[in-house]
């Protein structure tokens, strides 16, 4: 009846990693290589800026309810945990796409072919193209907005059919796995013309690589997606395993991609 600890431990658990991670990019690109700070790297430091709202979101929430069961919970600690969830989907949705430009303006720094380069651009504006919707689809669902949260027997609103939502959870999803996979796999093409080791080629490939795996916590995800529909009933217990896989998702790939970045502060 109660996996508010489960959702708790694993934030921290990615929490800690991932600030540590992008930190240390941060340091690695202004004191080791001389203020070399790049688009990338702003872009990193500000989805590391929206997955911190997420998980603050997600932790005021456990703090609230989530990942509990509804009878364990007053009528204002669940309403309080529902908003909380809301924003979560928000900061999640905009920290994914954030995430993936700078991980694609990352491999721009080292692509040297032009069908490379072509194939980070256009998954690059497809992310934004499906991601922006996405998140405006998922903010103004109900009118008024509140609504979504809202458990007042007396307060009136409308929102779209849940089947909507999940619907385009489902599309989402899928197209942030093939960016992921597509992101993890053209590094091993891009290191080959490079002019580096080959210990250094297969280190930074498979860094990169790895930040694949972040995707496979979105397949993992993917059969709980059709928990969101119930928003009013046992919502907040429903959804525990879709908080976790989503805060996996997001932590493995960002900490993969800040570690790429690490060579210069490891070498020395």
């Amino acid at each position: 009846d109660d996996r508010s600890g489960q959702i708790l431990g694993v934030a921290i658990a990615f929490l800690v990693p991932t600030a540590i991670s992008t930190g240390l990019r941060v340091y690695t690109r202004t004191k080791i290589l001389g203020n070399q700070i790049g688009r990338d790297d702003v872009a990193m430091v500000a989805a590391f800026a929206l997955y911190l709202t997420y998980l603050v979101c997600q932790l005021c929430g456990v703090a609230h309810g989530s990942g509990k069961k509804r009878k364990l919970l007053n009528d204002d600690d669940a309403q309080t945990a529902l908003m909380y969830w809301f924003f979560c989907e928000i900061s999640y949705t905009l920290a994914t796409a954030t995430l993936k430009i700078s991980i694609g303006l990352f491999l721009l720094r080292i692509a040297v072919v032009r069908t490379h380069i072509w194939i980070i651009r256009w998954i690059m504006i497809f992310n934004v193209i499906f991601a922006v919707p996405y998140c405006l689809l998922v903010t103004f669902q109900c009118r008024p907005i509140s609504f979504w949260w809202d458990l007042h027997p007396d307060h009136h609103g409308k929102c779209l059919s849940p089947t909507v939502i999940v619907i385009n959870t489902y599309i989402i999803s899928v197209l942030n796995s093939v960016a992921d996979w597509t992101f993890g796999i053209l590094p091993f093409f891009i290191v080959r013309r490079l002019q580096m080791k080959r210990q250094t080629k297969v280190l930074v490939a498979s860094i990169l690589g790895f930040a694949a795996l972040g995707s496979t916590a979105t397949i993992i995800r993917t059969p709980f997606v059709h928990t969101l529909k119930d928003f009013k009933g046992e919502f907040l217990y429903n959804t525990s395993d879709v908080a976790i896989w989503t805060t996996v998702e997001l932590g493995i790939g960002a900490t993969a991609a800040n570690a790429a970045c690490l060579r210069p502060l490891l070498s020395r």
